[in-house]
C-alpha cells in the first residue's frame, strides 16, 4: 500500500505521535511518503527513533519550483472547473476568516504539485495528520485526483475554528479522532457529520521502548517534570506560580522550547523561582525518557488558551504513565479519559494554582498511593494506547477504503491486520 501523509511542518520535535504512527504503518507494510506544507524546518531536533522517516520525505518548494508551476498548469488545463469550484467552496467556508483563506490560497500552488506527485506515484490513500491546513490539502488533492483521504483530529485543529470542516471532514473516507470528547464535539459542531463516520483511534505508545521504571526513592528534593512546547495552552505559567508558593525543596525541570520561552523565564525570575527551574530546551525523546526516571511527578497543567487553543491528550501523560510515573494534569478536553482522578492520576481545574499545589502535595505526601495510580495508568496504556493496536486500526481503515475505491471487497484475510497480533 502506498500511503501519502500530509503534515503542516516537518520535522517537528513535539509531534512524536505522528512519527510513531508513520513508523508503525511502515512496519505493517505501507510504503510511506511524507508531504509537508510549511517550509522545511532545518535545525529542528530529530529523535533517534524517528530518523528512518527522513528518507520518506518528498521535498517540494513553496512557489519557486518547476514542478509547482507544472502542477498548477496541469490542474488549470485539465481540471479547471473542479479547481474553480474548490476555490469557490473555500471562499464560502472561510468567508469569516480571510486570513485563513489567504494562507490556504498561498499554499495552493504547492498543494497542486503534491496532487500531481501523489497521482504519479500511485498513492492508494492520503492521510492528513490534522484538520487544519493538512486536511485542506488532502481535501483539494482528493477532489482533483479521486484518491481517498482521511483526517486525524486532535485538539486546537478542531477547537479554534470550524471553518470548512463540514467539507473537509464530510468528504473524507473517514475521520479519525483521539478521544470520546472529540467525537462528541465534532458531531455537535460540524453540520452533517454522522457519528458513524468518526473512528476513535487513540494515540499509541510504543511499549517496546517505554517499560515501567522502578519506584524512585524519595530524595531531599521533590522533582517535578514538565515536557512540552512552551506555548500558552500548556499552562506553564500556572506551574511556575505554583512553584512560587510551594516548599523550597521542590524543583522543576522544563524540557521543550517554543514562543513563550523568554516570557516564562522572565516570569520565573520575577516570582523568585528562577534558581529552582532548569530549562533544558528542545530535547530528543531519548533524553526525555531518561528524565522520567529521575522525576517524582510529571505535570501537565494545561489551560484553555487564546482562541480556544487547548490540549487533546498530551503525549507526555501517556509516556509518563507507560513508564509508571505519577501524573497531575488539568481537567480539559479528553484528558479525563486517560487520567481518571484518584485512579490513574490526579486532575485539577485548569488555571487553578492552589489546586495544582494541593495535587502535587498529595503525590509527595502519599508515595504509595502515587505509585498505585501510576501502575493503574500503565495498565490503562496497555489496554487502550498500545501503538501496535492503534496503528493497526488506522492501517485497516486505510486498507478498507483502498479496496472500496478499487471496487474490491472491503477487507480480506490477506490484507486485514489483526491488531492483537501485529508487532
Amino acid at each position: 500500500m502506498r500511503l501519502a501523509v500530509i503534515v503542516s511542518e516537518f520535522p517537528k520535535t513535539s509531534e512524536t505521535f505522528v512519527l510513531r504512527d508513520l513508523l508503525a504503518f511502515h512496519e505493517l507494510g505501507a510504503e510511506v511518503r511524507i508531504y509537508y506544507l510549511a517550509p522545511y524546518r532545518h535545525g529542528e531536533t530529530v529523535h533517534d527513533f524517528a530518523r528512518p522517516v527522513l528518507e520518506w520525505v518528498h521535498h517540494e518548494a513553496m512557489i519557486r519550483s518547476r514542478t509547482v508551476w507544472a502542477g498548477t498548469s496541469q490542474a488549470l488545463r485539465h481540471q479547471g472547473g473542479t479547481l474553480a469550484r474548490t476555490v469557490g467552496r473555500m471562499a464560502t467556508g472561510f468567508r469569516r476568516e480571510p486570513e485563513r483563506l489567504a494562507k490556504s490560497l498561498a499554499l495552493m500552488p504547492k498543494i497542486l504539485a503534491l496532487a500531481a506527485d501523489a497521482q504519479a506515484w500511485g498513492a492508494d490513500h492520503i492521510h492528513a495528520t490534522f484538520a487544519a491546513h493538512p486536511a485542506t490539502a488532502a481535501w483539494i488533492i482528493g477532489r482533483l485526483t479521486g484518491i481517498p483521504y482521511s483526517v486525524s483530529c486532535h485538539a486546537h485543529d478542531i477547537f479554534t475554528t470550524h471553518a470548512l470542516l463540514d467539507a473537509k471532514l464530510g468528504e473524507a473516507a473517514f475521520v479519525r479522532t483521539i478521544s470520546d470528547f472529540n467525537k462528541t464535539y465534532l458531531t455537535r459542531h460540524v453540520p452533517g457529520l454522522h457519528p458513524d463516520r468518526i473512528k476513535i483511534i487513540r494515540c499509541g505508545m510504543d511499549l517496546r521502548e517505554l517499560q515501567p521504571l522502578p519506584a524512585k526513592p524519595r530524595g531531599a528534593q521533590f522533582e517535578i517534570l514538565f515536557v512540552g512546547r512552551l506555548a500558552p495552552q500548556k499552562g506553564i505559567d500556572v506551574l511556575l506560580r505554583a512553584l512560587a508558593v510551594a516548599p523550597r525543596h521542590w524543583r522543576l525541570d522544563i524540557m521543550g522550547d517554543g514562543p513563550e520561552g523568554d516570557r516564562l523565564k522572565t516570569l520565573a525570575d520575577r516570582l523568585g523561582v528562577g534558581e529552582r527551574v532548569r530549562w533544558h530546551g528542545s530535547c530528543r525523546f531519548e533524553d526525555i525518557a531518561r528524565a522520567y526516571a529521575t522525576a517524582d511527578v510529571i505535570a501537565a497543567p494545561s489551560i484553555i488558551g487564546p482562541g480556544g487553543r487547548t490540549e487533546g491528550i498530551p503525549n507526555v501523560l501517556m509516556e509518563a504513565l507507560a513508564c509508571g510515573r505519577p501524573v497531575v494534569a488539568s481537567r480539559v478536553s479528553g484528558v479525563p479519559e486517560l487520567v481518571v482522578d484518584g485512579v490513574s492520576g490526579l486532575l485539577v481545574p485548569p488555571g487553578n494554582v492552589e489546586a495544582l499545589v494541593a495535587a502535587l502535595r498529595r503525590i509527595e505526601d502519599d508515595p504509595a498511593h502515587a505509585a498505585a495510580m501510576a501502575q493503574a495508568g500503565r495498565r490503562m496504556i496497555e489496554q487502550h494506547y498500545d501503538l501496535k493496536v492503534t496503528a493497526a486500526s488506522q492501517f485497516n481503515a486505510f486498507l478498507h477504503h483502498r479496496h472500496r475505491a478499487q471496487g474490491a471487497p472491503a477487507t480480506t484475510p490477506a490484507t486485514a491486520i489483526d491488531p492483537q497480533s501485529s508487532s
